[in-house]
């Protein structure tokens, strides 16, 4: 048979076997292939989609990387490979790809903006505004890639007369560039406003950008009632699997409520591994309503070995896999089914400063859309405490509360505390972790415990009057 024809049909047979569930099989042949053909981008991509849906992220990652560099990283590839390498949340490996392919001369406007995503992600704030800085000056479009608003979140401002806020300010006010790009630069420029304790202007600038995302993201409050409603009705059945060696901790909440900053500090042991916002189970929990299979003990079975995979991974083992997916809070009956063993952290503020700090920030997520409203950051809030509140009496689940305030004042206590909860020994010292922030946290999370977060909302009482709405 001729080369072509035989990659082919080893293609084919490749896509049949994982069509087949037969993944094993699948990964055999696709291998054969490249070490015949090591550029062929079919045999790579479904390789690395392979690795990725079995939770060996890290593989995933050099699958990619490795074909990026057959390929002499052109920069089209590039730019997909470092983004698929992002979602497997090996933003290390990303940054690796990023600067190989900026050194092969890969320069184009769209891979500049994935590496400063990328180095914004792993704490390397200067990078990323060299890359950001780099990519306004190349021309890149910026109804598509929001750059302006990730470049207000890799510096702190302390000049009114700093360059980027004119840069913000043109493109905010321009009413030719598409709303969500506007909103986007609007709350990075809000951002640079709040550092220079300008509350009126930020306030006046968070006014105007949450308007504009609202006209292209709503958010319906009877849908999340009825969501709210139906977990209230619904027991499960307990998972089969045995997984007792396995100790997920669950750190949630609100967003915006100090889970980031909760799980990051608590996952600096060398026994822990920081998975950041995993999102696993929420993936999980929606099929298995979709599906209608909550009930079913052969679908809770698949679907705690599928989260064990994907908080396990393939590098060295832990004992306890934080999870810092803040909005798991909708599935703690799920929570307890697949793994009773599992401990969970949940991360309280004042509400007050919650409201403010939804409402300042911008979500890449759907599932924050409710942030662009007083009224249904409310409605959403009411909806948590009733769940929360629900979990906590019915549920045989250990649960902790921490404050964020008290967080803030006393870390070391809190900490010791929190690490007594989980049961991790005390450590000699803090363990840095390779997990990328990809929340709308990247930028605190990455500072020194500061304070000055507490009752923030009082500086923008006298212009933003709704937050008199919540509890102080």
């Amino acid at each position: 048979m001729p080369p072509a024809s035989l990659t082919a049909a080893q293609l084919a047979q490749a896509q049949a076997s994982w069509e087949n569930g037969d993944t094993a099989t699948c990964e055999q042949i696709l291998l054969a292939l490249l070490a015949r053909e090591p550029a062929h981008e079919a045999a790579a991509w479904l390789l690395a989609r392979l690795q990725q849906s079995e939770g060996r992220l890290g593989a995933a990652a050099a699958t990619v990387f490795e074909l990026c560099r057959q390929r002499e990283f052109a920069p089209d590839l590039s730019v997909r490979a470092a983004q698929f390498v992002q979602q497997c949340q090996q933003q290390p490996v990303a940054d690796r790809l990023c600067d190989a392919a900026l050194d092969a001369g890969a320069v184009s406007p769209e891979l500049l903006a994935v590496a400063g995503n990328v180095a914004r992600e792993i704490g390397a704030f200067d990078k990323a505004r060299r890359h950001y800085l780099a990519a306004l000056d190349a021309g890149i479009d910026l109804d598509r890639w929001y750059v302006l608003g990730a470049l207000a979140h890799t510096q702190r401002y302390v000049a009114s007369d700093d360059a980027d806020l004119a840069r913000f300010s043109r493109h905010f006010g321009d009413a030719a560039a598409a709303p969500r790009a506007r909103a986007a630069t609007g709350f990075g420029l809000a951002k640079a406003f709040d550092d220079l304790g300008d509350w009126r202007a930020a306030a006046a600038t968070l006014a105007q950008a949450n308007v504009l995302v609202r006209g292209v993201l709503p958010w319906s409050g009877e849908a999340w009632r009825a969501f709210v409603a139906a977990r209230l009705r619904e027991t499960l059945p307990r998972t089969r699997l045995d997984s007792r060696g396995f100790v997920p901790v669950f750190v949630l909440g609100l967003p915006r409520s100090g889970t980031t900053l909760t799980a990051t500090r608590l996952a600096a042991h060398p026994a822990a591994r920081d998975r950041g916002e995993l999102r696993t189970l929420r993936f999980i929990a929606e099929q298995l309503v979709a599906g209608g299979h909550l009930g079913s003990r052969d679908a809770l079975d698949e679907s705690a070995a599928l989260y064990f995979r994907h908080a396990r991974q393939d590098d060295a083992p832990a004992t306890w896999y934080i999870d810092q997916d803040p909005l798991n809070f909708r599935w703690l009956h799920l929570i307890a089914a697949l793994f009773p063993q599992a401990r969970v952290i949940h991360v309280r503020r004042s509400r007050r400063d919650t409201a403010l700090s939804l409402w300042a920030q911008d979500f890449a997520h759907a599932d924050a859309a409710f942030a662009y409203d007083f009224d249904s950051i409310g409605e959403f809030g009411a909806g948590h405490d009733a769940l929360m509140a629900h979990w906590q009496r019915t549920l045989p689940l250990p649960i902790q509360t921490v404050d964020y305030e008290e967080f803030v004042a006393a870390p070391d206590p809190t900490l010791a505390a929190l690490r007594r909860f989980v049961g991790m020994p005390p450590a000699e010292a803090p363990v840095a972790q390779d997990a990328p922030i990809n929340s709308a946290s990247v930028w605190q999370a990455r500072q020194p415990v500061y304070t000055r977060s507490v009752e923030r909302w009082r500086n923008y009482l006298p212009y933003v009057p709704e937050l008199e709405r919540f509890p102080a």
